[in-house]
């Protein structure tokens, strides 16, 4: 188990504001769901409705130096990490302003301040990418923590037996 994890006191931790959290990606989903009919939004969306609950609470336990990478369905991994709002709703809408510059959209978010590496919609894609992360992290003597949100189709691609680190 993860040291940091081992010294979490489970009677000090703030529900509430993990609820808040929560509320909030929720909500900010079902708004983007509600004006994607609007035809601002220049991407397709993939909500991550009903998956709240992971992002933050995984989140809760990291730091900002830790970092994550992600699937297509991003945006609570994204919130919940800390990036940021404007600039994921900018990318959402193509803006210069987005967090990939308006050129990625709603599958490829990205704050590398806020501990986001990256999201990328290929099935398996962020596997080796988070586990080089790890492999950076291990070789730096760094004792962050990199995670790798993935769905369950993952799981029957070659990636994830050949994205292995050596226990040595």
């Amino acid at each position: 188990m993860n040291e940091r994890l081992a010294n979490i006191d489970p009677h000090r931790v703030d529900l509430v504001a993990l609820y808040r959290s929560m509320l909030r990606i929720r909500t900010i989903e079902e708004e983007i769901a509600a004006r994607y009919g609007e035809q601002k939004m220049r991407c397709p969306i993939h909500l991550s409705i009903g998956q709240e609950a992971v992002a933050v609470g995984v989140s809760a336990a990291l730091t900002p130096a830790d970092q994550v990478v992600s699937t297509h369905r991003c945006h609570a991994h994204y919130l919940a990490k800390g990036g940021n709002l404007v600039a994921m709703l900018s990318e959402l809408m193509g803006k210069t302003t987005g967090c990939c510059g308006g050129r990625g959209g709603s599958m490829h978010l990205f704050d590398l301040e806020a501990g986001m590496l990256l999201s990328l919609p290929i099935v398996a894609a962020s596997i080796p990418v988070g586990v080089g992360a790890a492999l950076a992290f291990k070789q730096e003597g760094k004792r962050n923590v990199a995670v790798i949100y993935l769905g369950d189709a993952s799981l029957e691609e070659g990636s994830i037996t050949r994205a292995r680190i050596s226990r040595r």
